[in-house]
């Protein structure tokens, strides 16, 4: 047996050096973030550039849909965003499905509504206004209400440099700051941190009834 021999790897050592290697490659799966509904909304509605009102005004009314995935998994977008969920005139009810909270609001003794809110947690978010057609929020300032990072690096705690982040509208990826995306009605906006899903949302079944 020549000397080199006794260095040959065997079967067995290269499968656990393999395995070994793909173990260190792999990303760890992100820890689930928990982006409650904040405690301060009138606050964070007026830092995000809006008047907060005492009632509804549908003079213009539109919908967008939201969906933040984390790898793979769904992050809830809470209810109440954009709301004082605690204030008189504010109704809190169940959902139709008995699973979360839908808020409502009646008049109000004091402002408590944003004119860009959440009623209920499925992702759409509310643009309504007394002024006709009033120009389109953006989605940064439906974060900054929801008191959550989001710019050209970062989406809260997740951020490009260590974490693949992206969003996409209708479907497509979104180049620039998200920040910027306006929440023009029936957009469907997917904000995608780590691994991403088998398909990514490119649609919302919005109602009849939700211009």
């Amino acid at each position: 047996m020549s000397g080199g021999s006794r260095f040959a790897p065997t079967t067995a050592s290269l499968i656990v050096t393999v395995s070994l290697l793909l173990t260190a490659c792999s990303s760890p799966p992100l820890t689930q973030p928990l982006w409650a509904a904040p405690a301060d909304p009138m606050g964070l509605a007026r830092k995000a550039g809006f008047a907060p009102t005492s009632r509804e005004f549908l003079v213009t009314h539109t919908h967008a849909h939201l969906d933040v995935i984390v790898d793979g998994k769904p992050v809830q977008v809470p209810a109440g965003i954009g709301i004082d969920t605690k204030a008189e005139g504010v109704k809190e009810e169940l959902t139709d499905d008995g699973t979360g909270k839908d808020y409502q609001v009646t008049v109000c003794p004091n402002p408590c509504l944003s004119e860009l809110h959440t009623h209920t947690p499925d992702g759409i978010l509310h643009s309504e206004s007394g002024v006709p057609n009033q120009k389109p929020a953006k989605l940064g300032q439906f974060f900054t209400e929801w008191g959550v990072r989001l710019d050209q690096q970062c989406i809260g705690e997740f951020c490009s440099s260590t974490t693949p982040v992206a969003v996409y509208v209708n479907g497509q990826k979104v180049d620039g700051n998200p920040a910027d995306i306006e929440l023009k009605t029936h957009l469907e906006i997917a904000v995608i941190i780590g691994k991403p899903p088998a398909d990514i949302p490119s649609s919302w079944a919005f109602l009849e009834d939700q211009p």
